[in-house]
């Protein structure tokens, strides 16, 4: 992190307050509640050649500052100050003869134990420097927030939920047991650098490093996995620190180095999704401050190569077709046009070759319009997950020309539905005439006929762990007698 110089002034003002101590020595400093701070300054009457490490240790929750001060070196004089957590890999801050640039710097290390080294193998008059080593008591005020991670489905921790001076650690249940491993990975909607590297990653009590360090290792040319196997999420911020979300999961049935995280677009995007050198797994996460509410469209599927590409909803660890949105081929893609789906995550799963789409979050003038084949989801708008609020939607099938009068004959394929979901629906056979079906989640298909559109209607209540309703449109026969209408409602029973 970068400081401006009036804050490193105010370093220098605190450093004049405290007495020196030699300019080299191996030696240990142990930080603690009483010992906070330390110093090292350069004796310009001893020109002798040295070289020594300093190393500090630090308690759990207690971050490290590092004033460097009107440092000035030549030729080979160097200075080191060293960190590595098992994420970020090794920190290093140097300064040396041919830096001439950089003469003061504020550094914030993460609360794990660091070195400092001072090589001084042709030290003269002109070689000077000040060191302030402080360290500030970070243990969070606000605790007591925990989170459960699933076998088959990854936990969503939102920025909002991370308060500043705050902690939320793993817990386990029956339902939920303990794991051998858990992997951790970051969506990042804001600047990265913007305080991301004072929120901390803990592993069992121990720091791994930042969720800067987490979104920096995944990101990396070979996709570092951040492993760990129970996990606690501090901010040392005094708030909330930009936009993200944090996704933990239990290990997936994939190798974990096919599988990474992208943010989920907005607008009009192309997206190109490769597997040209074998499987990939793709966690897409909705922006959290963009909601649900708006869903995305896929539109102009398309193949290079042979493959196959799985959508699931949410942030699975494998194969679930309870979760399944769809199963799209080269030959299949032209039915999957204009594929609506909601939620908060997206798992996409391509076996090999390239994908190309057109995503947006517009609605098309033609997307109820359903030719034969057409497939498509209804969904609740968070599904997998809990729903975040009470919404009520409507869903439009079609026939294929407006010109025209066709019987619409839908394949409903119900992947999941909750306990309490009420599933409703009053069809218009023709003029006058109609007929009620309920469906329940043990109606695992059903078959509907209607004359020229379908309309769906549903209400998803705060909490409900909502459904997936898989449809084909699968067969149609033109009529010109009668128009009627197909009526769906999605209702909810509270217990």
């Amino acid at each position: 992190m970068e400081y401006s110089v009036y804050q490193i002034l105010l370093v220098f003002c605190i450093f004049l307050k405290h007495s020196y101590t030699l300019e080299c020595s191996n030696k240990t400093v142990n930080f603690d509640a009483t010992t906070t701070s330390f110093k090292i300054q350069s004796d310009p009457t001893d020109l002798s050649s040295k070289y020594c490490k300093y190393t500090f240790t630090l308690p759990q929750y207690f971050v490290p500052s590092i004033g460097f001060l009107n440092i000035q070196l030549t030729g080979s004089n160097k200075i080191f100050a060293r960190q590595y957590t098992d994420y970020g890999g090794s920190k290093v801050v140097e300064f040396n003869g041919s830096n001439t640039t950089m003469t003061s710097k504020l550094s914030t290390f993460a609360p794990v134990n660091f070195t400092i080294e001072i090589s001084l193998p042709a030290k003269t008059a002109t070689d000077t420097f000040s060191i302030l080593i402080q360290v500030s008591d970070k243990t969070p005020v606000i605790t007591g927030d925990t989170f459960i991670v699933k076998k088959d489905l990854g936990t969503l921790i939102e920025s909002s939920a991370i308060q500043g001076n705050f902690s939320i650690l793993q817990v386990f249940d029956t339902q939920s047991p303990q794991a051998t491993l858990y992997t951790i990975r970051v969506a990042i909607f804001t600047d990265p650098n913007a305080l991301m590297d004072l929120i901390f990653v803990y592993d069992d009590g121990v720091c791994k490093g930042s969720l800067l360090d987490v979104f920096n290792a995944q990101n990396s040319t070979i996709n570092k996995i951040c492993y760990g196997t129970q996990f606690a999420i501090v901010n040392t911020n005094q708030g909330i620190a930009g936009i993200y979300t944090v996704l933990i999961s239990e290990a997936h049935e994939w190798d974990e180095k096919s599988v990474s995280i992208t943010n989920a677009p907005l607008g009009n995007t192309t997206q190109i999704l490769t597997a040209t050198n074998g499987l990939v797994v793709l966690h897409e996460i909705r922006n959290p401050i963009a909601g649900t509410i708006i869903p995305n469209f896929y539109q102009q599927i398309s193949f290079r190569g042979d493959g196959e590409l799985k959508v699931f909803a949410g942030c699975v660890t494998g194969t679930q077709e309870s979760r399944r949105i769809a199963t799209i081929t080269p030959s299949t893609a032209h039915n999957y046009e204009n594929l609506l789906i909601y939620g908060k995550c997206k798992t996409f799963v391509l076996t090999k070759g390239v994908l190309q789409w057109q995503s947006t979050q517009m609605f098309p003038t033609d997307t109820f319009r359903h030719e034969i084949g057409r497939k498509g989801v209804i969904m609740s708008s968070d599904y997998p997950y809990p729903n975040s609020d009470t919404t009520t939607r409507n869903y439009l099938i079609q026939s294929p020309s407006s010109s025209s009068n066709e019987n619409i004959i839908v394949n409903y394929e119900t992947a999941s539905m909750a306990s309490d979901v009420f599933f409703f629906i009053d069809q218009y056979i023709k003029a006058y005439t109609d007929a009620n079906k309920t469906i329940t989640p043990t109606d695992t298909t059903y078959t509907s006929i209607s004359t020229y559109q379908q309309y769906i209607l549903y209400n998803a209540p705060n909490n409900s762990d909502g459904f997936l309703v898989r449809y084909t449109v699968t067969s149609s026969s033109r009529i010109s007698s009668f128009i009627g209408a197909f009526f769906v409602v999605f209702s909810v029973c509270f217990y």
